[in-house]
């Protein structure tokens, strides 16, 4: 029983038309057809990241892209749909190199997010990233290398770079081959100078103060002029202990010849447990070791 209001005669005239909800839909796609075609969900661009590496035997610094990879996809950035990957291997591992380096970072430097720079190309990367503001990471480079492209590798940087380096100093290696072999004067530091990172690691040993070189006298030969020379220079200069890192690690089987015992700093891109079957390779009698991977995990967390 409707009851009606005697104060509003006028209600009694007016039709009221019920709509269920599905009649509802159907006059608001009649009277709005665009409600009809559905939004797609907006697309997500995912982030760029460039990686740029040398062929250093015998990693070719591979276990930096994959640590870097796993680690960034723990944290929620997966392969292919949060960030996509730009993997350049350069053909060689010396200068050669460079003209490589630079077309890379000219290729992607306007649209990619961040380059991650992987030994001695960081320096060459440097010079066309200071200045941009796309974020450069190098992973990793000796803490000579960093040096040559920060002021401190102690304070936070102000610029678009930053990076792992590993503490490989001329002085830790003296000082290590001076406890070893307290009696030996003679350390020859051999290194390749169509490589950049054996270059500067030179200059490291260069500037070392009397206190930093622990007694030895310091030799300094090229492979450059040919692997046979540098072992002749072994046995004429009487020298007594030797080290180096690219081009002793890469000339390391046929260094071995000469016999003499190396205390050395090898940036190898293998895994711990692999490492002693390398130091059955030659005559390594100690030196400094990183592995590689670790600093792909670490870069990943600073990006």
């Amino acid at each position: 029983m409707v009851k009606r209001c005697k104060n509003y005669p006028a209600a009694e005239k007016v039709a009221t038309i019920p709509l269920s909800c599905l009649q509802l839909c159907w006059l608001l796609l009649a009277l709005f057809p665009s409600f009809a075609a559905a939004s797609p969900p907006p697309a997500v661009t995912p982030y760029q990241v460039v990686f740029i590496r040398y062929p250093i035997e015998p990693g070719r610094f591979g276990t930096v892209v994959e640590e870097f990879k796993s680690a960034m996809a723990a944290r929620g950035y997966r392969e292919g749909r949060e960030v996509e990957y730009v993997d350049i291997l350069t053909s060689h591992s010396d200068q050669r190199a460079i003209p490589e380096v630079i077309a890379a970072v000219e290729r992607y430097r306007e649209r990619a997010d961040i380059f991650i720079t992987c030994g001695w190309v960081s320096l060459y990367a440097r010079e066309l990233l200071k200045d941009s503001g796309v974020p450069q990471l190098f992973v990793p480079v000796l803490s000579s290398v960093a040096l040559e492209m920060l002021p401190s590798v102690s304070e936070e940087p102000t610029v678009n770079l930053s990076g792992v380096y590993l503490m490989y100093e001329p002085e830790k290696i003296l000082r290590l081959a001076h406890l070893l072999l307290p009696g030996a004067v003679n350390y020859a530091y051999v290194y390749d100078s169509r490589i950049p990172a054996d270059l500067v690691y030179k200059k490291a040993y260069q500037q070392l103060d009397p206190v930093g070189r622990h007694g030895f006298t310091i030799h300094f030969l090229d492979l450059a002029a040919g692997v046979d020379g540098v072992l002749s220079e072994l046995k004429g200069r009487g020298i007594e202990v030797y080290g180096g890192i690219v081009g002793v690690f890469q000339q390391r089987l046929a260094l071995a010849a000469a016999g003499v015992p190396v205390i050395t700093s090898y940036t190898l891109d293998i895994d711990r447990q692999s490492l002693p079957s390398y130091m059955g390779e030659d005559n390594i009698v100690a030196g400094l070791f990183n592995p590689f991977g670790y600093t792909g995990g670490r870069a990943a967390e600073m990006t």
